[in-house]
């Protein structure tokens, strides 16, 4: 039977620019319309540009502790990345949180690194009694698949904003680093992404943990403005389609072979309204 309707979308949205945003256009999340200056369009594009040739970054938050049930549970700062599972309509306010550039998955992206959606727990983030999290906290060997829980709500006030991020995550794991599914750049026999970590600057050294390069489930590219999306696809287009070309055109890569090398949907947030 076929199913022309589906309740989850096919496709998890990193979100990425929210430095960027701040240092440049504080203001755009003021306007019905999301545009880029001439300066701020083109750090979006090396945003993009050294996400497809290196990968997604694995960053890490605060170690942070709660009360659970009569206990104390500790959540590590474990390494990990970020996605929402969303209508293409519902993108602008995960930009506003989180910047304006998304870059879209399929599901076994996610699954071939052991990632997963969210456990999330009821309610916010000082007062609950969710006994699942309590039992895991105490049992699971490994405490950072702590990372795999999330309150509901982000302060007292029940409006559940962000349990409809449905978020999922990749956290770090040795194995996936032993699979080269994971790339470590501060590993010196590893010159390219050593080099990339070289140049950039102290405190995004410091953010940037480890790597995830994309493969043949890369299906989405939203721009943060049409302006960014013309640069892309015109003044910057060479450098550009040569990543997008690499990772698609892997005849040993496995969502190659599923999705025939289908190049990646490309939209920009304004018109994410239309979907």
């Amino acid at each position: 039977m076929s199913i022309d309707y589906a309740v989850h979308s096919d496709f998890l949205i990193h979100w990425t620019g929210k430095d960027l945003d701040c240092l440049y256009d504080s203001q755009w999340k003021n306007s019905d319309k999301s545009t880029t200056d001439s300066v701020l369009a083109k750090k979006y594009i090396e945003r993009l540009y050294t996400i497809l040739k290196h990968g997604l970054w694995l960053t890490t938050e605060p170690e942070s502790t709660r009360p659970v049930a009569g206990i104390q549970v500790t959540i590590p700062s474990t390494p990990k990345i970020c996605f929402t599972e969303l209508k293409l309509s519902e993108s602008r306010k995960h930009a506003r949180q989180y910047g304006r550039l998304g870059i879209g998955v399929k599901r076994p992206y996610i699954f071939r690194r052991c990632g997963r959606p969210l456990a999330y727990f009821g309610f916010h983030t000082d007062a609950q009694n969710d006994q699942f999290l309590k039992s895991c906290a105490t049992e699971l060997s490994n405490p950072n698949l702590l990372n795999f829980f999330k309150p509901m709500n982000s302060s007292r006030i029940l409006n559940y904003d962000l349990y409809s991020e449905s978020e999922w995550r990749i956290i770090f794991l040795q194995e996936l680093l032993d699979r080269k599914l994971l790339v470590d750049p501060r590993d010196e026999s590893n010159v390219e992404g050593n080099t990339f970590l070289r140049s950039l600057t102290g405190v995004e050294q410091d953010h940037l943990k480890y790597l995830a390069p994309l493969d043949g489930w890369l299906s989405m590219v939203i721009y943060p403005s049409l302006d960014v999306k013309n640069m892309a696809q015109q003044v910057d287009g060479f450098r550009i389609k040569e990543e997008i070309h690499r990772i698609k055109n892997n005849p040993d890569d496995h969502g190659n072979r599923v999705e025939h090398g289908n190049w990646p949907i490309e939209v920009d947030l304004d018109a994410c309204r239309n979907f």
